[in-house]
């Protein structure tokens, strides 16, 4: 992958005869990203999705809908880092702890799982993170030109991030990520105790020392700014269709896919259906190592002014995000698929836990479940199907799909025009892993 750096996002629209009918399965932020972007090199653009980020639609069952919020160029240290199999064990036997597994759901798990241990050497989280750093240098670049097209500026807001422990020995096990992002050009801040009542007064005074990382931001509604990138995709001429996409197949003048009854055809396909991919991409022939991460929020709706940017403390595995309509407190890890039932342990450790750090924050009133796009090195996949050229996929961006939209979408537009992508997409390719779970070269 390139190094960090500035990079030229602009992009050319590509001459009249090579302009094409491109399909988007999936109106999370990733697809609405890519479907503008792809306007913008002159393609025409139908959007499709169960439900669709429209006035007057819930939109609720979009992982986009209830994310933390927060644009993190902090993150580019991988899910998997060494030792995390000697702490997972402790993790699974602490009932309020930040992961849990539907333990019959296990079984499926295997080739995953085998791939994510391998992931956490420490060469794999090097080479992990200077990937990430490489996506992460551009993501606030990716969403620039899409906020001014939706007009959605209003929506952000510029405080940073913070991240606090509440001992020293806590920040001291937390000095290898700390360095880690320092090497991947990161812009942070070491605080003690004193600088973060100053910063969040509110706070219960727990911390001990803390993090600040100073290009974080966040949207006040990824429903809001979905809907504004929805409403700017229709001004270009885009198409919205409701419905679940099934029967993807490539034709010889194409591809067509199923909706609702109706058959749609087109001359390409982005599958950006988050979690719902693999099967998407099954019925052409390909079988990436996606799986499902379960996340929870819990809305605090009176507690929005009592936080000044996001918190989190890796220790509880949630962010607490103030948001237009209070405090989203957001995160956990539960591995589980997709049709197991939400599991109400989840929600009471957060519920516990912003109790416990946020005094005064009230009563929750509204929970969520959502299903997080998973690879087990913690990369998206961004790129051409091996089985059919007229298939691209972005997706399995696990904590990630808001950040790194922008400039997916960006990186799909190359893919779909047949141009080399501003990035090297290699790593990030949807066939890097074998169905044991075994990284291929």
């Amino acid at each position: 992958m390139q190094e960090p750096g500035t990079i030229n996002l602009e992009i050319m629209p590509v001459p009249e005869t090579e302009r094409r009918h491109v399909l988007v399965i999936g109106a999370g932020l990733v697809g609405l990203s890519s479907a503008l972007w792809l306007q913008k090199t002159g393609h025409r653009v139908t959007i499709i999705d169960r439900e669709l980020p429209l006035p007057g639609a819930s939109y609720e069952q979009a992982c986009s809908y209830g994310n933390a919020c927060t644009v993190a160029p902090q993150s580019v240290v991988p899910v998997a880092t060494p030792g995390i199999a000697w702490r997972v064990p402790r993790m699974l036997l602490d009932p309020l702890g930040p992961l849990a597994i539907v333990w019959r759901y296990l079984p499926h798990l295997g080739p995953w799982m085998r791939a994510f241990l391998a992931s956490s050497s420490r060469e794999e989280v090097e080479r992990i993170a200077a990937i990430l750093a490489s996506l992460l240098s551009q993501a606030d670049a990716g969403w620039r030109p899409l906020i001014a097209d939706a007009g959605a500026s209003h929506l952000e807001r510029h405080d940073g991030c913070l991240y606090l422990y509440k001992t020293e020995a806590q920040f001291q096990a937390a000095e290898a990520d700390i360095s880690l992002r320092e090497r991947n050009c990161v812009r942070l801040d070491r605080l003690d105790a004193r600088s973060i009542h100053d910063l969040e007064p509110n706070l219960a005074p727990l911390y001990h020392k803390g993090v600040m990382f100073k290009d974080a931001y966040t949207f006040s509604s990824p429903k809001l700014l979905a809907i504004a990138l929805a409403e700017a995709i229709q001004r270009h001429g885009g198409t919205v269709v409701a419905g679940e996409a099934t029967g993807l197949e490539t034709i010889e003048t194409g591809i067509q896919v199923w909706v609702a009854g109706s058959l749609i055809k087109a001359d390409h396909v982005v599958v950006a259906g988050g979690a719902w991919s693999r099967a998407l991409a099954e019925e052409v022939g390909d079988r990436p190592l996606l799986d499902t991460e379960r996340g929870y929020h819990v809305l605090f709706p009176s507690a929005g002014a009592l936080l000044t940017r996001p918190v989190c403390y890796p220790e509880h595995g949630f962010y607490m995000t103030p948001m237009a309509d209070g405090l989203r407190a957001a995160g956990t890890v539960e591995l589980g698929g997709l049709s197991a039932p939400p599991n109400p342990g989840r929600t009471v450790m957060i519920r516990k836990g912003v109790q416990t750090l946020l005094p005064g924050a009230g009563e929750g009133t509204r929970e969520w479940l959502g299903f997080r796009p998973s690879m087990p090195d913690s990369l998206p996949v961004i790129g051409n199907s091996p089985t059919s050229p007229r298939v691209t996929y972005a997706f399995g961006h696990g904590h990630l799909g808001l950040t790194l939209a922008g400039i997916t979408g960006r990186l799909v537009a190359d893919l779909v025009a047949c141009q080399p992508p501003i990035l090297d997409v290699a790593s990030l390719r949807p066939h890097r892993f074998g169905r044991s779970g075994r990284r291929l070269a």
